[in-house]
């Protein structure tokens, strides 16, 4: 996959991904014309999900059955960490495809990231849906629009859930899914503007 600000790019300026809210993907979804695909591992969609979502995990668990230097390094670094080793799902796209059934997808992840610029994050925050997001529209095929905030913000809006949703994670992902707004909202988006500007 390449750099964040480069996906970040084609997602506002090439493809104008459509980030929407808890309640209009719902409406979406009864429609008939989209459908709600959650990409966190399956381990986790199994134990809680929006209600009627489809699971396309964009990351695995690392398959240890083919030798790779690399890969074993990275992974001790994520255990050292306490973090789970993940690589990314090579079939991906083909679990989409599965998971879609012919409709458009709404793509969520734990807190959903955003492609608007902060103070801290001049290309918004990247997040494992808006990734996604990039594949499937590269990609092409159907119709993509990005869930903001979330499995977070679709249980926060009390919408229906299968299972129990992890409540622990409730002190962490909302930050990383906040809206930036203001004054420094404002800076913050004429800066990657002209950044733009000179880019061209």
């Amino acid at each position: 996959m390449p750099s964040w600000e480069q996906m970040h790019k084609q997602l506002t300026t090439q493809h104008r991904l459509e980030s929407i809210s808890p309640q209009e993907a719902q409406k979406l979804v009864k429609s008939g014309k989209f459908v709600l695909v959650d990409v966190r591992p399956p381990d986790i969609f199994e134990k809680a999900h929006p209600e009627g979502a489809q699971s396309a995990p964009l990351f695995q668990s690392v398959k240890w059955s083919q030798p790779d230097f690399k890969k074993y390094l990275r992974a001790i670094a994520f255990m050292a960490n306490g973090v789970k080793p993940v690589e990314e799902n090579t079939e991906f796209l083909e679990d989409l495809a599965k998971g879609s059934k012919g409709k458009g997808v709404i793509l969520m992840c734990e807190a959903g990231g955003t492609t608007k610029p902060s103070p801290n994050f001049a290309a918004g925050k990247a997040s494992r849906s808006l990734k996604a997001a990039w594949k499937a529209v590269t990609a092409g095929g159907m119709p993509v629009k990005h869930m903001t905030g979330g499995v977070y913000a679709w249980y926060s809006a009390d919408l229906p859930m299968y299972g129990e949703y992890d409540k622990s994670n409730l002190g962490r992902t909302p930050n990383a899914a906040v809206e930036p707004k203001g004054q420094y909202y404002e800076e913050a988006q004429k800066a990657l503007e002209q950044k733009r500007q000179q880019e061209k």
